[in-house]
């Protein structure tokens, strides 16, 4: 696999333990993320990056530059570039997967793990197919159809957006907040989940022994909160967060709640549980 550089935008503001804040997407950029979390850079060095080819950051050129192993590396290249030996890692939904890739690939790198929202296998998938029929209507299913048969693009990535609020949102006027105005994507950044296509981390996640933060939201119709327990039990020591308000995006849904949860996580004592899980190693 050929790693490629590429200049990645990021800010740093605060002081005292780095966490850096991988946002979802693909396509998405971090400014939703980054002022839902803001709070935290009163304690913590808050370090929010928009991932190679998004937002303000470059696109990149070489071999295969959107193979997973090549956004893994960047977060690496970003921990270097700043300075810090050891850092905090928080990843809402797709930069969950890439940070469950970082805990597993790096694991002397990162003292805390949070999983916002995020998958931890391509069942998830499942789950939004299934709920489709129950939350929209046939035209929006046949718009939606339509949608995933043509070429990868921002227009079709808003279009997608705006028609899957139910899935992703409790109050579905807070999708506005996501910036849709900003996505980029396209048959590139697509790559990434061909990449990605049938990934399934559970096995390993019981090699993860960070202390690690599952955030859920109690309306999540993506990554459901079955999903998210599931990933809870099986890492040696977890915590899970259920937010009763919120969808996929619980930093614009209840952030105050949010916060609120990470303070904690990060004031808790680490707890041990057996290794093993429901896969155990090597299964």
């Amino acid at each position: 696999m050929l790693l490629v550089n590429v200049d990645l935008f990021c800010s740093d503001k605060g002081e005292g333990l780095p966490l850096i804040v991988h946002h979802g997407g693909p396509g998405l950029d971090q400014v939703a993320i980054e002022n839902g979390l803001s709070p935290l850079a009163n304690e913590l060095r808050l370090v929010c990056f928009e991932h190679r080819g998004t937002g303000r950051s470059a696109q990149p050129n070489g071999s295969n530059p959107y193979h997973i192993d090549n956004f893994v590396e960047d977060v690496v290249a970003l921990s270097k570039a700043l300075g810090v030996e050891r850092f905090a890692m928080l990843g809402h939904s797709f930069g969950g997967i890439v940070a469950q890739h970082v805990a597993l690939a790096h694991p002397g790198l990162l003292s805390h793990l949070i999983l916002v929202c995020a998958p931890s296998s391509d069942d998830y998938i499942h789950d939004v197919e299934a709920a489709l029929p129950e939350l929209l209507p046939p035209a929006a299913l046949a718009e939606l159809s339509r949608l995933a048969a043509g070429e990868p693009s921002k227009e079709v990535m808003r279009r997608s957006l705006e028609l899957l609020v139910p899935v992703y949102f409790r109050d579905r006027a807070k999708v506005a907040a996501l910036g849709l105005d900003a996505i980029k994507f396209g048959p590139a950044s697509q790559a990434v989940w061909d990449s990605l296509e049938g990934f399934d981390l559970r096995p390993r996640l019981p090699e993860i022994e960070v202390p690690t933060l599952v955030v859920t939201g109690a309306h999540d119709r993506s990554v459901t909160p079955e999903r998210a327990k599931e990933t809870a039990a099986l890492l040696p020591d977890s915590t899970l967060l259920v937010l009763e308000g919120s969808g996929h995006y619980p930093f614009l849904e209840e952030p105050g709640k949010l916060i609120a949860g990470i303070r904690a996580f990060f004031m808790a004592k680490p707890k041990k549980k057996k290794k093993g899980g429901l896969f155990g190693r090597g299964s």
